[in-house]
């Protein structure tokens, strides 16, 4: 969000700052609009190219309420009726979407970073086995997603001086 805003700050501000030297004779006018102008685009140019990392905290909180989320949503859907599995599947949908969208932060140790795949393959496979009634699949699924969430446990029972407030 922060790199669009300051995408349309710049574009905003050099239009602006071009419209004002045109109409700006004097040059001392025109030294305070370049002057105030860099500084505004350059303020634009920092926001355009920061990253939002997570820490690593936020990172694991986040993946940790989406699977919480899930769990909790598969053992509300009833196996029973086809609108609940759709909305379930839907769902999942979405939380797979939320692990792709996540970046996880450099000072991770790579085993972590690459336990987001092996979580969103998980996942995959669960949302397969609802959406097919198929339930080895969703076994598979479960097992792939316990074996990402025991990387992520053991990381922050390790190092707990991380996630202390």
């Amino acid at each position: 969000m922060t790199q669009v805003i300051g995408a349309f700050g710049f574009i905003f501000f050099l239009i602006a700052i071009i419209k004002l030297l045109k109409e700006r004779a004097d040059s001392k006018d025109r030294k305070k609009i370049i002057l105030g102008g860099g500084f505004l685009l350059l303020g634009c140019l920092v926001m355009l190219f920061s990253t939002d990392e997570l820490t690593e905290k936020e990172y694991l909180q986040e993946i940790a309420q989406i699977t919480v989320d899930s769990d909790d949503k598969i053992k509300q859907t009833d196996a029973y009726s086809d609108a609940d599995i759709n909305e379930t599947v839907e769902f999942l949908d979405e939380e797979i979407k939320k692990v792709d969208s996540l970046d996880p932060p450099e000072s991770l140790p790579q085993e972590i970073k690459d336990s987001q795949d092996t979580l969103h393959e998980g996942m995959e496979k669960i949302k397969i086995g609802i959406r097919d009634s198929d339930s080895e699949e969703l076994q598979n699924g479960q097992t792939i997603v316990a074996m990402a969430q025991i990387l992520y446990s053991d990381y922050i029972d390790k190092n707990p001086d991380l996630f202390e407030e």
